[in-house]
């Protein structure tokens, strides 16, 4: 890719932090910069609402991920090699509350992050994602049993309340390896038509944060087939999702 340095890391940027960039299944969390040390290569950022574990940050690779535009003026979303060097439990903010924080020490040089290899879409008011779990003949659906935190061509994450309607949520019991079958409905309210497409595929478990929070946990899931068909619509959807939030951050 053309060089990209690392001015691009600036306060105030939003930002997400990438576990195993480079695997099947990369963990994406949303991220805000509060300092940067360009010189001494450090990074202070917002420790993300999931409440990341902090053994994978440290026993994983991880990546500070953004988009930048290069030299010649295309816009990219790219990613520093960075390690987690402390944890900030009461990081002060301008206004005069504290949250908490992650310092970072990071690599320079810039790799440039694919939308096919590891791009995680978090679906928004523009572009949506709406879904259908089927498990031994029950129907469990977006908005009710569960939401679509992220998704990307290698799966989906899925955040499940523990209690639906004052009863405990069926999907909590979960377990790693459990298949299901998925599908999805994107809708596109970019366009002058509204685009809806759906794909079905079978999913697999593979984690699950039981401490997500108090009211929620978070399953992991990979799509373990997925047709030809099913992936370009994905694909394309993730890649115009892509398009929008890049020409909305050119405009701003």
């Amino acid at each position: 890719m053309t060089h990209v340095d690392d001015s691009v890391l600036k306060p105030g940027t939003g930002i997400d932090l990438v576990i195993n960039l480079h695997s099947l299944t990369p963990l994406f969390s949303s991220s805000v910069i509060f300092e940067s040390d360009t010189k001494r290569k450090i990074l202070i950022v917002a420790r993300p609402e999931q409440r990341l574990n902090i053994k994978d940050l440290k026993s994983n690779t991880l990546h500070v991920s953004a988009l930048a535009r290069d030299k010649a003026g295309k816009i990219n979303r790219i990613g520093f090699l960075c390690t987690l060097a402390k944890c900030l439990e009461s990081y002060r903010l301008a206004n005069g509350t504290t949250t908490q924080a992650l310092v970072l020490s990071y690599t320079p040089k810039a790799e440039l992050v694919t939308v096919r290899s590891a791009f995680r879409y978090i679906p928004s008011s523009t572009h949506e994602a709406l879904g259908k779990m089927v498990i031994a003949g029950h129907d469990f659906f977006s908005g009710k049993d569960f939401r679509i935190s992220d998704i990307s061509l290698a799966g989906v994450g899925l955040i499940l309340p523990k209690e639906v309607n004052r009863c405990q949520n069926p999907l909590t019991a979960l377990d790693v390896g459990r298949i299901a079958r998925f599908g999805i409905v994107l809708r596109d309210h970019t366009q002058e038509s509204e685009t809806i497409e759906a794909i079905e595929t079978i999913v697999e478990v593979r984690r699950i944060n039981r401490r997500f929070n108090e009211k929620a946990i978070f399953v992991g899931c990979r799509f373990n087939r997925i047709s030809s068909a099913c992936e370009e619509i994905l694909c394309r959807f993730i890649h115009n999702a892509q398009l929008h939030e890049i020409r909305s951050m050119t405009h701003a």
